[in-house]
């Protein structure tokens, strides 16, 4: 059970609290910041319920800190009227992950709040306790005369996978989104690391009929229009209430056999109104604890800020194109754009041929004129030969790996039990 206690000068909250049996609601509800801190001193709660607007002299990040003086682990739910993006990325910093915005949440909000787990960051604490360790080896590195146990943590420290977020581009109607598919599911095949596909294009998402998936998330259940529902769009509904975090994204994702899956937007409102660049860089925050590699689906065209934006934050991109002359025309345009006008980085690009049919434009030339290095081609009627995405995936070192999570957390156990032997 549950303990809570609110403080929002209002008793609509605490006395609805009440009516659940798997709740145990402390207090009134209590209407200025000196008596809530007064009720922590002396009173262990597991969720703290409170509005940013409540009586007192501390502003939200002081009374925040305040709260957490008292009750360390308390989940604090803050619910506001508004709030500047310093101060959420203030609270968000701190482990304050449940900012409700006044005018657009219900009472069903804050019950869903108060009952999913506790939002983690598992890679980013495990790395930090990684770091602690390796400075106390490095402090007491006198003790390491053994040649065999140098090499050993040398080999440690380095063996953790580096991330990856894959972007699949290209000219229009070349297949990049059968690529995306194919390479996605070859890849998740060849390594124990852990995937997630996104479809990223934000006006016309169709990835899902590839796949043989559903479009609607199965664990969500959210008021929406029914022509907008997708994981990405709940996602960036879940962001635009400070909602979303990694664990949320396990219910938006909809689990295939080897790697999870994000579909698609194909709303126009949504486009143009609701996906933006703020809500991609959280969502790719959250998935970055979770996922090893991120495999973005990614639209050819140039007006949507969501190719722009997935371009420049790409560690590789697999340019998809045919081997015709029209397409080397259109290739050639496209990366006139994306090179020299947007300034994305052109060495992670490589050329992905797609249908390649003999009697056209040798690969090797067409890379050639393109300057860009050959990953691979898919022969016309052959996409789902597998073989030719093992060589791109040789060429781009994907190696089978273990996730990123449990390598770091295997490092982490070893490293540990290396320094205990030197105490």
């Amino acid at each position: 059970m549950k303990r809570i206690v609110t403080a929002l000068g209002n008793e609509v909250l605490n006395i609805e609290l009440r009516k659940y049996t798997k709740y145990e609601v402390l207090n009134e509800d209590i209407f200025y910041q000196d008596g809530l801190l007064d009720f922590l001193d002396n009173n262990e709660a597991d969720v703290v319920v409170v509005s940013g607007l409540l009586q007192g002299d501390f502003n939200i990040i002081e009374f925040a800190n305040e709260i957490k003086e008292r009750n360390f682990k308390a989940r604090i739910i803050f619910i506001v009227d508004n709030i500047s993006k310093e101060n959420l990325n203030i609270l968000t910093s701190k482990g304050i992950f449940d900012i409700l915005y006044d005018s657009e949440i219900e009472i069903e909000d804050v019950l869903d709040a108060i009952d999913r787990e506790e939002p983690i960051n598992i890679k980013a604490q495990i790395e930090r306790e990684a770091n602690e360790i390796k400075n106390k080896i490095a402090e007491n590195y006198a003790q390491f005369n053994d040649a065999t146990n140098e090499e050993q943590i040398t080999t440690i420290i380095s063996a953790v996978q580096k991330q990856e977020i894959i972007g699949i581009f290209g000219t229009p109607g070349s297949g990049k989104s059968t690529i995306a598919s194919n390479f996605t599911k070859c890849f998740s095949k060849k390594t124990k690391a852990n995937i997630l596909l996104i479809d990223f294009d934000t006006l016309n998402g169709n990835l899902e009929e590839l796949l043989g998936v559903p479009k609607v998330p199965t664990n969500i259940e959210l008021m929406i229009d029914e022509d907008k529902k997708c994981g990405l769009n709940y996602a960036a509904d879940l962001s635009f209430k400070n909602r979303l975090d990694t664990n949320v994204l396990d219910e938006i994702v909809i689990k295939c056999e080897d790697y999870d899956f994000i579909s698609g937007n194909t709303s126009l409102h949504y486009c143009q109104n609701v996906l933006n660049e703020e809500f991609y860089d959280y969502l790719l925050k959250c998935a970055k604890e979770k996922y090893d590699f991120i495999i973005l689906d990614l639209s050819s065209n140039i007006f949507l800020d969501s190719t722009k934006w997935a371009l420049k934050e790409c560690t590789n991109v697999l340019f998809v194109t045919e081997n015709t002359s029209i397409c080397l025309k259109k290739s050639l345009e496209l990366m006139d754009i994306v090179f020299n006008v947007w300034n994305v980085y052109k060495p992670k690009f490589k050329l992905m041929l797609n249908r390649v049919n003999n009697n056209d434009i040798d690969s090797d030339l067409f890379a050639n004129v393109l300057k860009m290095k050959l990953s691979g081609a898919i022969k016309e009627r052959q996409a789902e030969n597998f073989e030719s995405y093992d060589k791109v995936l040789e060429l781009l070192d994907y190696v089978p790996k273990k996730g990123i999570i449990k390598r770091i957390t295997q490092n982490v156990k070893v490293l540990s039990n290396v320094f205990a032997i030197t105490k």
